[in-house]
């Protein structure tokens, strides 16, 4: 037994979990199985689940034997201060957080069947990352390019349900939608939600107030998001805090329930950088939704997000340690991130509900931005089809994630055609 088999079993719910319950015979209901990562810390991130009618959000962390959470030493680690299930195959050892809670534990065994788990070292005996790999050459180019225009505009389509959504949140105010998840976009995986929250409880309206202050804007956007709690004697922490107290009175605003993370960050994706960038960005683009009506603003230029940091933040990327200068300004690879999830998909919207078509145009932005490296787009490099742009790469994310992970043959033009055959 290896613990890759219990992130399997997660990742693709393999599991019978209509009728979940812990060792401690609380009834679990799995609202989202989380996020796999595959990186140090908790195995599952930002999961949901419901424990006997109460929902937690937090991370899921599998081991085969309960007693491994403690030879593996997380009982001392912050990480994992925010798991909020313990998923093992045996529970051999009550396992308790730092301050003498039992951590919720699932037995994976009593949930898994004979079936799923021989199918599955069937599967590591003749691994496939999709099921037509040996067959995909057989799907010529310009197939392809037509598949991946359809995938990209359905990719398009999930991105505006979400836009949507976000509307109905705001009164249909897209300046507010529109920042709101610009900035949750600045948090990336790990602190978008959160970012998302200072966004929320740090209206558009005030941010207007105060644009003309970049002091003003900083101590808003890192009070709100709990990063000026420090004790140190920085001189621009205390500057940042008595101005926050201030303007935090002055608004009666709120501050996020949780704090960005740092772990496993490089110090550019900090959330004081990126936080700071923002608001700098802010500072020097008082018309912020011109970036959505004005769809040439994208192909013409990025300056429009490459603002410069304040100058005691080209010199720190925390309070109180100094380095050597670096401008710190977005980079390009960061910026085309932003236009991808959050500056075409409101174009695209935008417009649309204006009654002007321009999904040619949206596309063809898509295709002039350098394309995303990761595993995905690496793999389906090596099964020789073509991802060169962000369209390629958005679209054969969406295949995977959205056709072959959900075993959707039928319903991909790729297994069509290879069925037809």
């Amino acid at each position: 037994m290896r613990e890759d088999f219990l992130h399997y079993v997660w990742r693709f719910k393999k599991l019978n979990n209509t009728s979940l319950k812990t060792v401690q015979n609380n009834e679990v209901v799995i609202k989202d199985f989380g996020l796999y990562l595959g990186t140090e810390g908790p195995d599952f991130f930002n999961a949901q689940v419901y424990i006997d009618g109460q929902l937690w959000a937090g991370n899921v962390e599998m081991h085969i034997n309960a007693s491994d959470w403690y030879a593996h030493h997380h009982e001392i680690d912050p990480a994992y201060q925010n798991v909020i299930l313990h998923v093992v195959w045996n529970n051999d050892l009550s396992v308790v957080r730092s301050n003498g809670t039992e951590i919720p534990t699932i037995v994976l065994k009593d949930y898994v069947s004979k079936d799923v788990f021989n199918a599955y070292h069937q599967f590591k005996l003749n691994p496939q990352y999709i099921f037509c790999e040996d067959f995909i050459k057989q799907f010529n180019s310009f197939d392809w390019l037509l598949w991946k225009e359809k995938l990209m505009v359905e990719r398009l389509e999930q991105f505006a349900n979400r836009i949507v959504k976000e509307l109905k949140q705001t009164n249909n105010n897209w300046e507010e939608s529109f920042y709101r998840m610009l900035l949750r976009n600045f948090g990336l995986n790990i602190n978008g939600e959160v970012f998302y929250e200072v966004a929320k409880n740090l209206p558009l309206k005030i941010i207007r107030k105060e644009q003309a202050h970049l002091v003003h804007l900083e101590a808003l956007f890192l009070g709100t998001a709990n990063l000026l709690e420090s004790e140190s004697e920085d001189y621009h922490l205390k500057t940042l805090q008595k101005t926050y107290t201030y303007l935090k009175q002055k608004y009666n605003l709120k501050q996020t329930v949780n704090t960005p993370s740092y772990y496993k960050l490089r110090p550019d994706n900090f959330p004081t950088i990126r936080l700071i960038q923002f608001a700098s960005f802010i500072y020097n683009q008082p018309f912020l939704f011109d970036l959505i009506r004005n769809p040439e603003s994208v192909s013409r230029s990025n300056y429009l997000l490459g603002a410069t940091v304040s100058d005691y933040w080209q010199t720190h990327y925390v309070f109180g340690k100094e380095h050597k200068i670096r401008k710190k300004t977005i980079s390009q690879s960061f910026y085309n991130l932003l236009l991808i999830n959050t500056v075409l998909p409101f174009q695209y919207v935008y417009h649309q509900q204006l009654g002007r078509d321009i999904i040619e145009e949206v596309l063809q932005h898509y295709q002039s931005i350098d394309l995303e490296k990761n595993s995905t787009t690496e793999m389906f490099q090596k099964l020789h089809v073509s991802v060169t742009s962000s369209l390629d790469s958005q679209s054969v994310l969406f295949l995977k994630k959205n056709y072959c992970d959900l075993r959707r043959c039928l319903n991909c033009e790729i297994g069509i055609k290879l069925m037809n055959r």
